[in-house]
């Protein structure tokens, strides 16, 4: 009777498929309901590997690459950290998400295609207290107008540090002050001028601040099934595409700079294309060897390029994901060392989603080895490099003084700096016509969900995959950013 058992297997699946997205949808809901008051976030894109689930400051969730829209002479580099932060208010004052003192945030730029940084900008943030025997709120009782206000309690001060190919360590700020927590209209009525006041311009052109920010990233939940199962979740088709991210606030470091700063040989024109990625790196030491043959070294514990990477490749999320896993060591791993990365560069050749929606939907997933998936995450679009999109766009080939024999597969939101600021931006971005758009670097309007899932079932070599996204009566995105430096949108704040 080999029918029943079959039927027994294939019920078993269809089973597990719910069960697994309920859970992954529990992880992201819990996170984002109670991670801000436990200390407990989800490294590497939200909610992407479990490696940092008690380390919420150095919880990576985006990056963003893209052409300033006020100024195409520079280029913009966002990385945001520590999601799920609640909207403050006179009731929660105490509530406080500050950046890690003592870590190094770092934004990278690999400018020959080597998996190596050849320019990298690092904050390190310290805390100043300035209460009375330091004791009490950190902000209040009166309202904060200024970051000089001594009702601003504690504030954080920060050196940022640009580091060179040679490692060669310049300052660029000293002692730069933070825009705080906003702790709701009362004790903060203008928030806006906080922020303005820790805008800071940089020597070498361009400006930078580090702040609080309303959440950028626009989730597309009922895709999110396709990741993970196969079909559309969590809810079908007709309810509102509600994601809490939207309601919530993450810390940011939004780093304007002219385009010759990291370009290969300052001249973009020349040498276009730049990797960009960023990561956090923890004072630690090596277990694996006697402590006291070591000094604390500064070990990496985040990295973020490409969106969605975990979700993409692996089918996976925190709740599907195995702790230390291949999400959890591309975590610590540098882009330069992924090439040698057996798991890594079996998944981007075989992603799991396809395989996935075939067996829930029918639809055939395309044939493999997927040349044109390693060459999105791991190369760039290039005419000649498997990405099937039949023409150049930003992988590293195309700088003249890159060496080619130098060039590796390593994992990068790869950004051509020439690309012409569109003025009607597509939020599908190159897949829709809109060549600045994402996988060509990533904007902050930039939808990731949907772009995703149809290269991964084959576009735009294949049959278009539009059908397969929801269209939700309503979707409670997070608002546009804005088109002016710096770009993201203040946080969410109560009274």
């Amino acid at each position: 009777m080999p029918a029943t058992p079959r039927t027994s297997a294939s019920t078993a699946r269809s089973r597990r498929r719910p069960a697994a997205l309920v859970a992954a949808t529990a992880a992201l809901t819990a996170a984002a309901l109670s991670g801000q008051f436990a200390g407990i976030g989800e490294a590497g894109g939200h909610i992407d590997a479990p490696s940092a689930v008690l380390d919420s400051p150095a919880d990576l969730t985006d990056v963003y690459a893209f052409t300033s829209p006020d100024n195409a002479d520079m280029v913009t580099l966002v990385a945001n950290v520590r999601p799920f932060q609640v909207p403050g208010t006179a009731a929660n004052a105490l509530v406080d998400f500050p950046f890690a003192t003592g870590a190094r945030y770092e934004i990278h730029a690999d400018a020959d295609g080597d998996g190596d940084p050849d320019a990298t900008y690092r904050w390190t943030f310290r805390d100043e207290d300035r209460r009375p025997f330091g004791v009490g709120p950190k902000v209040g009782p009166l309202p904060v107008n200024s970051l000089d206000d001594r009702s601003l309690g504690v504030r954080q001060k920060y050196t940022l540090e640009k580091v060179g190919e040679d490692g060669t360590v310049r300052t660029l700020l000293r002692d730069a002050i933070a825009s705080p927590t906003h702790t709701g209209r009362a004790l903060m009525p203008d928030y806006g001028r906080l922020r303005t006041q820790a805008t800071r311009q940089l020597p070498d052109g361009g400006q930078t601040v580090a702040t609080q920010a309303a959440e950028s990233f626009k989730a597309d939940t009922q895709v999110f099934g396709l990741y993970t199962t196969g079909t559309r979740g969590p809810v079908p088709g007709w309810l509102p595409d509600a994601q809490p991210l939207s309601a919530l606030n993450v810390n940011s470091l939004i780093l304007q700079v002219p385009k010759s700063e990291i370009a290969l040989n300052g001249d973009p024109e020349r040498n276009p294309v730049v990797g960009v990625w960023a990561s956090v790196s923890r004072q630690g030491a090596n277990l694996e060897r006697g402590l006291a043959e070591q000094a604390p070294a500064f070990r990496q514990v985040s990295r973020q390029g490409t969106p969605h990477l975990a979700f993409a490749l692996f089918g996976s999320t925190v709740g599907l994901a195995e702790p230390g896993g291949p999400e959890d060591r591309f975590q610590a791993r540098p882009p330069e060392d992924d090439h040698l990365a057996a798991d890594f560069l079996a998944a981007a050749l075989d992603p799991v989603p396809p395989h996935r929606i075939e067996k829930a939907q029918g639809r055939k997933a395309p044939a493999t080895p997927r040349k044109d998936i390693q060459a999105l995450f791991m190369k760039g679009i290039g005419k000649d490099n498997g990405a099937t999109f039949g023409f150049d766009l930003n992988t590293h080939t195309m700088n003249a003084d890159a060496d080619p024999g130098r060039i590796v597969l390593a994992e990068q939101l790869r950004l051509n700096l020439t690309t012409p600021v569109t003025a009607r931006p597509k939020a599908h971005g190159v897949l829709d016509g809109d060549p600045q758009g994402f996988p060509n670097g990533r904007r902050l309007n930039d939808n990731i969900d949907g772009p995703l899932i149809r290269m991964l079932e084959g576009e735009p070599a294949g049959p278009s995959a539009a059908g397969l996204l929801p269209k939700p009566v309503a979707g409670l995105e997070p608002a546009d950013a804005r088109s002016v430096f710096p770009y993201l949108n203040l946080p969410h704040a109560g009274p």
